[in-house]
C-alpha cells in the first residue's frame, strides 16, 4: 500500500510538472529569436497543451493583438501557471503603451488581487489615470504650455494607430507600405516594463471621420483595430 500511495504522488508531480522554457527565455532575451523559434517548435510538437508552452508562444508572436489574446489564454484558462501573473503583466503593458489606461488598470488590480505575490507587481505599480482623464489632462496641457515646433501642418489634428509590433521589421514593413500609396505612416518605440513595442502611425486628419476609410483598410487587410490619437 505504501508503495502504491508513492507511486501515485510521483504520478501526479510529474502530471503537474510544467515544461522548462527558461533556457528558451533567454535565447530570446539575448536576441537568438531562430533558436528560441527552434526550441519552441520542438516544446510545442510535444507538449502542444503545457501552459508554460502556451506563454513561450504568446512571447514569441510579432503582432500585438495575437500575442495579447495568447497571454489572456494562458492566464485564464491556466491561472497556476508560473507564467500566468507575467501574462497579466504583459498584457497591462499592451494597454499601457497603447495609452488605453482603464484597460491597464483593470489588468493591474487584477494581478494584484489574484497574484499578490508577484514580482511584477513592483514593477507596474503606479497610478494610472482613467482614459478619459488622461484625453482631458492632455487637452489642457497643450492649452497651456506651446507646443514644440514640428513639420506636421497645424490643420491637421489626428492620426491612426494602426498597432505595436515586438518586431520592427514587422512595423517598418506595414509603414513602407502605406509609403508606397502615397500616404503618411511612421513609427516609434516605447518601452513599459521592459516590454518594447514600435507603434505604427498611420495618415494625418483634420477630424476623426476622416480617418475611416484607413481604419477599414487595416480591419479588412491587415486584422488590425486601428484607433483615431491625436497627431501630436
Amino acid at each position: 500500500m505504501k508503495l502504491i500511495f508513492i507511486f501515485l504522488f510521483l504520478l501526479a508531480s510529474f502530471i503537474s510538472a510544467q515544461v522548462d522554457i527558461v533556457p528558451t527565455l533567454k535565447h530570446i532575451e539575448s536576441g537568438e529569436i531562430e533558436e528560441a523559434r527552434s526550441d519552441f517548435r520542438r516544446l510545442n510538437s510535444r507538449y502542444p497543451k503545457d501552459a508554460n508552452v502556451k506563454f513561450l508562444d504568446a512571447v514569441l508572436t510579432e503582432n500585438g493583438e495575437e500575442a495579447l489574446n495568447k497571454y489572456s489564454t494562458v492566464y485564464t484558462k491556466h491561472p497556476e501557471s508560473q507564467f500566468a501573473d507575467a501574462s497579466i503583466y504583459r498584457v497591462f503593458s499592451y494597454y499601457y503603451s497603447l495609452g488605453v489606461y482603464n484597460k491597464a488598470e483593470k489588468h493591474l488590480t487584477q494581478l494584484k488581487e489574484n497574484y499578490p505575490n508577484s514580482p511584477y507587481i513592483k514593477a507596474a505599480n503606479r497610478t494610472l489615470p482613467s482614459e478619459d482623464f488622461f484625453i482631458q489632462a492632455e487637452t489642457v496641457a497643450k492649452k497651456e504650455i506651446p507646443p514644440p515646433v514640428r513639420t506636421v501642418t497645424t490643420k491637421y489634428k489626428y492620426t491612426v494607430q494602426a498597432g505595436a509590433f515586438l518586431n520592427k521589421t514587422n512595423a517598418n514593413n506595414l509603414k513602407k507600405k502605406f509609403e508606397a500609396k502615397g500616404i503618411f505612416a511612421d513609427t516609434y518605440t516605447k518601452e513599459v516594463g521592459g516590454s518594447l513595442l514600435n507603434i505604427i502611425i498611420v495618415g494625418k486628419f483634420v477630424d476623426k471621420d476622416s480617418a475611416q476609410p484607413i481604419l477599414d483598410e487595416l480591419k479588412k487587410d491587415y486584422k488590425l483595430n486601428g484607433r483615431v490619437v491625436l497627431l501630436n
